[in-house]
């Protein structure tokens, strides 16, 4: 399953490359990383639709990873080794190796295509230490997004889990959007994680005041992760195996 998701995340990347450049080709006359760029306030709705890609079919590949593996296979495995809990850690611990990489393939992919389409006018941040942050803060969004997920599938129906997701993540940047534009209410931002990733909305040296801190976008994240591996054990060790 793991091999699957990552070849397939692999055409939706080069997809959704191709399709920045053409539906806004001003992406890639920049820094190249015009996926932690996101989605601007003011944006078109093809923009919109073309970030959305790269979430939405991770989150559909991901649809019962985790419960799947825990009524199937993983079953035998508790049930022989007795340890449930470390299955199910280790099950996502897995899933946040493989949305890393493939986060960082993505990013890599859109730096080579920028050089190959405008060598002459791409470059890099000018601020190193905002770079590394902005990745950061992508990487462990897009992870914390489908965690979630995960966590709804042990509680819910699969197909409900990818729904809440789903609609929660196009809720999320549709009203970062109109908080950041009018900048009233920016606080609401912090329960809105999609919109963590994106540079254009984040308070950095390079793009100005907005209205995310990338220390409390951070902080948010880690208290996030921390809830859900809370509640993921607490459901693991409820789960019966007789």
């Amino acid at each position: 399953m793991t091999k699957r998701i990552f070849l397939t995340m692999l055409m939706v990347i080069i997809l959704q490359i191709y399709l920045f450049n053409y539906f806004d080709g001003s992406k890639v006359d920049l820094t190249g990383l015009m996926i932690v760029n996101g989605v601007p306030v003011n944006s078109k709705l093809v923009i919109f639709g073309t970030w959305y890609i790269f979430i939405s079919v991770l989150s559909f590949l991901s649809l019962g990873y985790l419960r799947q593996y825990i009524s199937g296979y993983g079953m035998y495995l508790m049930i022989r080794e007795k340890s449930r809990v470390k299955l199910g850690i280790r099950r996502i611990a897995n899933l946040m190796i493989l949305i890393s990489v493939l986060s960082l393939i993505q990013l890599l992919f859109s730096i080579i295509f920028a050089f190959i389409n405008n060598s002459d006018q791409a470059f890099f941040y000018h601020d190193f230490q905002s770079f590394i942050c902005i990745v950061g803060l992508y990487i462990m969004s897009n992870f914390v997004l489908i965690f979630i997920q995960m966590v709804l599938e042990l509680h819910f129906t699969e197909e409900v889990s990818l729904l809440v997701i789903n609609v929660y993540v196009l809720i999320s940047v549709t009203l970062g959007g109109v908080l950041l534009s009018v900048q009233k209410l920016t606080w609401i931002l912090y329960f809105l994680i999609p919109n963590f990733g994106m540079y254009i909305r984040v308070d950095l040296p390079e793009s100005g005041p907005l209205g995310l801190s990338p220390v409390i976008a951070y902080m948010v994240l880690t208290i996030v992760t921390f809830i859900l591996s809370a509640l993921l054990y607490i459901r693991l060790k409820k789960i019966d195996l007789t």
